[in-house]
């Protein structure tokens, strides 16, 4: 049977491993069983003099852990401090230098919780290691701690020294907690350097050393996502963090809250952000951590001028101006707290003050408030950075300095572009979400003039800010191409299963899938962290276009841009031809969006040849109203019977434009921007080969394969097993056109998956970034890879916008379902259209202009001149 001391030594173990991974309720109640022990259960008499030391050793460590538990379970600050004192005396009397070395470290560490970071810094400074300096595990703690203050208070590289130096002792020790700790903070040290991708590789590489993540590295995790525009995948980390936090620390679950505030106001939904925000507020009151209340007020008041932004009446001018004294209170707050105060509350505070300010019409405060905020922040967040530009916009467009006005929005944007995001086209889509704000008061601004050029440019500005990609060239990386051939293999093996309908293979079926779901999600999260080469860029003005129209080596006189828009729920266009421009109100989005869904849901039916005759005439009665009526709302009020390029994103850009009323028969292309590319340049890569792929299972794709080549004087066909990715990723990056007629599927909930079922499994959207595609034209006669799905910040992303994005001069894709007999007639017409030098959209026109039904292919691609 163990003995007392034996007991109380597993007892500290159980407690140690609880506090490590954030169990502080069930810590604390280990270590009170630990004392009661140590007081009654392990009289002196009975102990030999070594094991009274240890007995004193471990009454100390029992104190600390205890402390540590209290804090973070009650916020009691006060209870914890004496515990140390405590253990500080029986340290002095017993000379256990190694235990005080702990005591002072748990000190500051608590210290730095409750927001006291003077008082953290004398601490922790008291006992920091030398270069001589024995490696221990509670030296490697304080330098961690210590890390983590300078963090705090923005010392980024005195913060990468103590922790490089914490994990150099961890890997000595062998121990990877203290390991862990350090490379997760390190990673965090990153992201405050503006490096986002090394950020999350440490992260990851830190997480990788245990066996679960813990609460707080989900949260900082969730932070560096949120920084890049990812906000629903920071959600989902945090939203994994509370679920972890049940027995856990209250102080971390106030800060988990606060970062779901800030995520779910870019979300726009402010309510829940207010809620969010003020019981953040409450969990810190209760710890005793004044700064990062404050915090918490700040974003609470965000939540609430989010509101305000979006409503029609953000409320009285008394009630504007009592939300700006609000926020001015605040401010002078966060000013005790130097310049980590200013950065996270005083200056976040003062614009929020100057923009209510505007609001209320009192445009001499709201220029004094913003006057209090530097225009030069250095290396502060990049949010407040771009909050600045958008302030200085805004005051200057409400004072009625245009010229002011853009050369703000310009500046913020620049910011982000020289901003360092994650390596990936589906991370440079999503810092579209910080372009927002500076969007929404560059196009509003415009709208009140009524000047149609200063929209289109101020629309223009905005597109350009999130375009492009990440990568010049594929990521080379072998974990990231093993994931990508393991996902493949998975949903080949869901395939092979057919249609099963035994529980046995339903259930196979599904593990496959969801294998695959999870390699996938993987392969996504290490794209992320490969370092990708942005190029920022430019956009056009309504200027240059009309000048591009007039000076074309043909004449364009009939030729028309129009750049569609949404504001709350209008719906707005920029119309454009060589003579000039002019905006057009053209109704509410909501009507637009109504038709739009039944006009798809028709497709889908007409389009499906195993649907009884009279339901499918009758969608397609219900399709042609839809069709006329999405005609009437964008078309017609326009004008122009010529060819019309659109501009567009969200629902609009995958409407069925080629199928409208009065664009049957005439050129038609789309973009989610003004890409003007003038023809007389020639291509940028000389291209060569036509390439035609069928992939299986597909009726008559092999047919339609068959149909197109003959069309071509020397095409390359590729059917049944010759079709695979390989080959179809080796005609993308060399072929002048590209035919690929196979199944398609777009995910909606995940677009950078978006996929093409080839011979040897899906060819998957994400495989294409980095892929040079300039100088292609490429055809998927595939169902719904025209379809996108777009993020909170309203990039597009899809199997096709990955090939526009990096390139191609045309893809001419299906936005709904395509029937096999209707592919199979149009391609081959559209193709010889391609052979006698017709441009894309002027192609798809003539080959599907006599279809007795709509045809749902779109040709996306740059405005061509």
């Amino acid at each position: 049977m163990a003995g007392p001391l034996e007991r109380a030594h597993r007892l500290y173990a159980d407690a140690h491993a609880a506090e490590d991974i954030g169990g502080f309720v069930r810590a604390l109640a280990v270590y009170q069983d630990l004392v009661a022990l140590l007081d009654g259960g392990m009289p002196d008499g009975e102990l030999e003099e070594s094991d009274q030391r240890a007995s004193i050793v471990l009454r100390v460590r029992a104190q600390l852990g205890t402390a540590r538990a209290v804090y973070e379970t009650s916020g009691d600050l006060g209870e914890a401090l004496a515990l140390l004192a405590l253990a500080e005396g029986v340290c002095e009397r017993g000379g256990l230098d190694a235990e005080m070395i702990a005591v002072h470290g748990q000190r500051g560490l608590l210290l730095l919780r409750s927001g006291d970071l003077s008082g953290a810094r004398d601490a922790l400074d008291r006992v920091a290691p030398g270069p001589d300096a024995e490696p221990s595990f509670d030296l490697g703690s304080v330098l961690v701690n210590r890390g983590a203050l300078h963090l705090e208070v923005g010392e980024v590289a005195a913060a990468a020294r103590d922790l490089s130096a914490a994990a150099g002792i961890a890997r000595a020790l062998g121990n990877t907690v203290l390991e862990a700790a350090a490379r997760h903070n390190l990673g965090y040290a990153a992201f405050l350097g503006g490096d986002l991708p090394a950020a999350l590789r440490e992260m990851a590489d830190a997480a990788g050393l245990g066996e679960r993540p813990e609460p707080v590295a989900l949260l900082d995790r969730a932070r560096v996502l949120a920084e890049a525009g990812l906000v629903s995948d920071a959600v989902d980390a945090l939203s994994e963090s509370v679920a972890m936090l049940d027995g856990g620390s209250a102080v971390v679950l106030a800060e988990v809250e606060l970062a779901l505030a800030t995520c779910l106001m870019d979300l726009r939904r402010f309510d829940r952000a207010r809620e969010s925000a003020r019981s953040s507020a409450r969990g810190f009151d209760r710890a005793g951590n004044a700064p990062w209340r404050a915090r918490a007020r700040v974003v609470e008041l965000q939540a609430q001028l989010g509101a305000d932004r979006f409503a029609s009446r953000p409320g009285t001018r008394a009630t504007l101006r009592r939300r700006a004294g609000r926020a001015v209170a605040l401010a002078d707050l966060g000013k005790t707290a130097g310049a980590v105060g200013r950065l996270t509350v005083s200056y976040p505070a003062l614009l929020m003050a100057a923009e209510w300010s505007v609001m209320a019409g009192d445009l001499d405060e709201a220029r004094a408030l913003l006057a209090r905020v530097p225009a030069d922040l250095g290396d502060a967040p990049l949010s407040l950075r771009v909050e600045r530009s958008a302030m200085t916009a805004q005051v200057a467009f409400a004072r009625g300095s245009r010229s002011a006005g853009v050369r703000a929005v310009r500046h913020g944007q620049r910011t982000l572009a020289a901003h360092r995001g994650l390596g990936s086209v589906e991370a440079v889509a999503a810092t579209g979400l910080h372009a927002l704000r500076l969007n929404l008061v560059d196009v509003r601004a415009a709208l009140a003039t009524g000047d149609a050029a200063a929209v289109f440019d101020a629309l223009e500005r905005g597109r350009a800010a999130a375009a492009g990609t990440a990568r010049l060239v594929p990521p080379d990386d072998a974990r990231l191409a093993e994931l990508l051939e393991r996902a493949r293999a998975e949903h080949q093996a869901a395939l092979a299963l057919g249609a099963t309908a035994t529980p046995e293979g339903i259930r196979d079926k599904r593990g496959h899938l969801v294998e695959a779901r999870r390699l996938q999600d993987e392969a996504r999260e290490l794209s992320w962290q490969v370092e990708g080469e942005r190029r920022p860029v430019e956009p056009v003005s309504a200027r240059e276009v009309r000048a591009a129209l007039r000076a074309a080596p043909a004449p364009r006189d009939a030729d028309v841009v129009v750049s569609y828009s949404t504001l709350d729920d209008e719906l707005f266009a920029v119309r454009l031809d060589a003579r000039g421009s002019t905006l057009h109100r053209l109704g509410a989005r909501s009507a637009m969006l109504e038709q739009a869904r039944r006009a798809r849901a028709d497709l889908t039916v007409v389009s499906n040849p195993l649907i009884p005759a009279a339901l499918r005439d009758a969608a397609g009665r219900s399709l042609a109203q839809s069709l006329a009526r999405l005609d009437d709302q964008l078309v017609r009020p326009l004008g122009g019977a010529g060819d019309l390029h659109v501009v567009a994103r969200g629902q609009l850009l995958t409407l069925p434009w080629s199928a409208l009323t009065s664009r049957v028969g005439r050129r038609t292309w789309v973009g989610e921007r003004v890409h003007l590319v003038r023809s007389a340049d020639g291509p940028a890569v000389h291209r060569d080969d036509v390439v035609v792929l069928a992939g299986p299972d597909t009726e008559g794709g092999v047919a339609e394969a068959e149909a197109v080549a003959a069309v071509w004087s020397s095409a390359r066909v590729l059917v049944r097993g010759e079709a695979t990715v390989h080959e179809a990723v080796r005609a993308l990056t060399r072929a002048r056109v590209v035919h690929l007629a196979a199944h398609g599927t777009h995910a909606q909930d995940n677009a950078m998956f978006s996929s093409l079922r080839l011979a040897d499994g899906p060819l998957f959207a994400h495989e294409l970034d980095g892929v040079g595609l300039a100088g292609a034209t490429v055809v998927l006669s595939a169902c719904e890879l025209g379809l996108s799905s777009s993020d909170v910040g309203g990039e597009a992303l899809g199997f096709a916008s990955v090939l526009l994005r990096h390139g191609a001069d045309a893809v001419i894709a299906a936005v709904a379902p395509l029937r096999d007999d209707v592919a199979v007639r149009v391609m081959p017409s559209l193709h010889a259209g391609l052979r006698d030098g017709l441009r894309p959209g002027e192609a798809l026109a003539r080959a599907v202009a006599d279809e007795p039904e709509p045809v749902p292919l779109v040709c996306f691609g740059p405005l061509v001149l």
